[in-house]
């Protein structure tokens, strides 16, 4: 039996993600990279659902959160050489993170149109390129967002290199996007190249690093690939039980997490 949960309360993660100037990304709990403090609790993606009142809200709180802990990419990657087009994108992400999906609109629009003229196929283009995919998951449009997320993805490749860490947010974002419309396969070898990325750039025992490993568990128990599953779940465990608190929220949520991949594999 799979058990869907791992969104985060939306006001929790918008709270962290602004502090960090954040673009809403798909993830289930706080991130690493910019060190945001832990959240306390963790409810299921169903409930999530449930409690959101309606579609829009949904895919703002899923874009707000993803599947585990993805780091703004406007924190990682995208310094502009033109300040209103920060600020554009900063807008955006912000409004984004509050449900304001008509300011979202309104500042991702200016910004695709300043990034085009003023710095294409840069940085800061691919960052207004994944506010829009996220504006558009919040809208319902899945196919647009699909496309945005992607065409965002190829222009951080290009603009940066296939390895950087902001390569590996937007394969993270992507990844939660097709978690949070149950395309499991697919999610899975992005998170696995993020999680290539994140180890190559961060050390193998980085909070980022159990990041990705706890999406990968979180995936392959949703597939009913419990031994894979399992075994990114002990290495999540291990690398938290060493750098956090053995009562830290996140080391919960992974005991919490294995404890479901085992209680999944003995009801098969």
């Amino acid at each position: 039996m799979k058990i869907k949960y791992a969104a985060l309360p939306f006001a929790m993660t918008a709270a962290l993600m602004l502090g960090a100037a954040a673009m809403p990304s798909y993830a289930a709990e706080p991130t690493a990279k910019t060190q945001a403090k832990p959240v306390t609790k963790s409810t299921s993606k169903s409930t999530a659902k449930k409690s959101s009142g309606n579609k829009a809200a949904v895919a703002v709180i899923a874009s707000a959160t993803g599947i585990a802990g993805v780091t703004s990419i406007n924190a990682v990657a995208a310094t502009s050489q033109t300040p209103e087009l920060d600020n554009l994108n900063r807008d955006c992400s912000t409004a984004l993170a509050n449900e304001q999906l008509s300011q979202a609109e309104q500042a991702c629009s200016k910004a695709i149109a300043l990034a085009e003229k003023t710095a294409p196929q840069s940085k800061p283009h691919a960052t207004a390129l994944s506010n829009q995919a996220a504006l558009l998951a919040a809208q319902g449009k899945t196919t647009e967002a699909e496309a945005g997320y992607k065409n965002a993805l190829t222009m951080f490749e290009k603009a940066l290199n296939p390895n950087h860490l902001a390569v590996a947010t937007a394969l993270s974002q992507l990844g939660g996007f097709y978690f949070v419309n149950d395309r499991y396969a697919d999610a899975v070898p992005l998170y696995s190249r993020a999680l290539a990325i994140d180890e190559r750039a961060l050390g193998g025992e980085h909070p980022e690093v159990a990041k990705d490993l706890y999406n990968l568990s979180i995936v392959n128990n949703f597939l009913g690939n419990f031994s894979e599953a399992q075994s990114h779940g002990q290495r999540c465990l291990k690398i938290r039980e060493k750098i956090l608190a053995s009562n830290d929220p996140a080391t919960i949520r992974i005991r919490d997490l294995m404890a479901k991949n085992m209680a999944s594999e003995g009801q098969r």
